[in-house]
């Protein structure tokens, strides 16, 4: 990943918090609370992934996509919004309200039941693999929000509860070679401007770029330009409404990268991306409550947490509602 030296947004070193003592914890956790409530957004290193881990699961990403033909990798299709783990084809996933389209392929694995896993005689112990890193995932999310119990005055078994049964999901992500053109017109992107809808997500990032962050909700969006030896963090819509909005959950979206103008004259067509997200989700049954001090008042309902995802995975890949999770879809769209 090509390194900058004026990021948009900050960079902290985690090791303090994972080796250092109570006060290095402390100082790590306030300066990523202080980037969560300002941006939403923070890069994250030496945080216990190696960079050759990370290059080893982007090898893994590249052969799952590419060394399998659309047959194939169709074996694995998603098929329920309560079950969302498996392929996902080019277009069949958006969540864009007005109906915009995201040029992606992706394979979401979960923390139990991945029935819809390649076997590792098939996909180059991809399983084992996917379950590894899935693992060092769970644990460095785990970390992250118990930093940031230390800031928001919970206990320090707060997220006991929370995390024993819960089942994120790691993603895959292939944005395919597409001509530059593409973008160019009206509801057309890599990802649309959309915010995460779990706790945080992980994100880990090649070399390409194209990833923009609207930290404010002006439709200014700044690029997330790709660090090597880093992971972004960022704060979805449970975490805003878990802090009472002291933790911002902030847009983003994947457009072109910055890439020459030579070479865009040339060829015409953006490079293929990979990236892989990990997106943290409490255990199904956990209510969100704000968390508010004395005197303040909550700013949201509680929703309950399996509901909640549900819903939206339905609406973004069109399914249908089960009846017993009928959550109003007007809510989630405007948190």
């Amino acid at each position: 990943m090509a390194g900058i030296s004026n990021p948009s947004f900050p960079i902290i070193s985690f090791e303090p918090f994972l080796k250092g003592d109570f006060d290095a914890k402390v100082k790590v956790a306030q300066e990523l609370y202080d980037a969560f409530h300002t941006y939403g957004w923070v890069y994250l290193k030496d945080f216990g992934i190696s960079e050759e881990e990370i290059d080893e699961m982007f090898e893994h990403s590249k052969s799952f996509f590419e060394d399998q033909s659309l047959e194939d990798k169709m074996q694995y299709k998603v098929t329920s919004a309560a079950y969302s783990q498996g392929y996902t084809s080019n277009g069949a996933e958006s969540s864009d309200p007005n109906g915009g389209r995201s040029w992606k392929e992706c394979y979401e694995h979960r923390r139990f039941n991945n029935d819809l896993c390649p076997a590792p005689k098939t996909a180059n112990d991809f399983r084992e693999f996917a379950d590894g890193f899935y693992n060092k995932c769970f644990n460095l999310a785990s970390e992250v929000l118990q930093a940031l119990s230390m800031v928001m005055g919970i206990p320090h078994n707060f997220w006991d509860d929370k995390l024993a049964k819960a089942d994120p999901q790691l993603r895959l992500l292939r944005y395919m070679a597409i001509p530059a053109a593409t973008l160019e017109k009206p509801g057309n992107y890599r990802i649309n401007p959309h915010t995460d809808y779990g706790l945080c997500t992980l994100l880990f990032q090649d070399e390409v770029g194209g990833l923009e962050v609207d930290p404010f909700h002006t439709g200014e969006f700044r690029p997330a330009t790709p660090i090597r030896g880093t992971c972004v963090i960022n704060i979805a819509d449970l975490l805003q409404r878990m802090s009472n909005d002291k933790l911002k959950s902030t847009r983003h979206r994947v457009m072109a990268p910055t890439i020459s103008k030579e070479e865009l004259a040339r060829t015409g067509i953006l490079p293929t991306r990979f990236s892989t997200a990990f997106f943290v989700h409490p255990d199904p049954a956990t209510l969100i409550t704000p968390i508010t001090s004395e005197g303040e008042k909550a700013k949201y309902e509680p929703v309950n947490a399996g509901e909640w995802r549900t819903m939206i995975t339905s609406r973004n890949y069109g399914y249908s509602l089960p009846d017993s999770k009928a959550l109003n879809v007007a809510t989630v769209a405007a948190a």
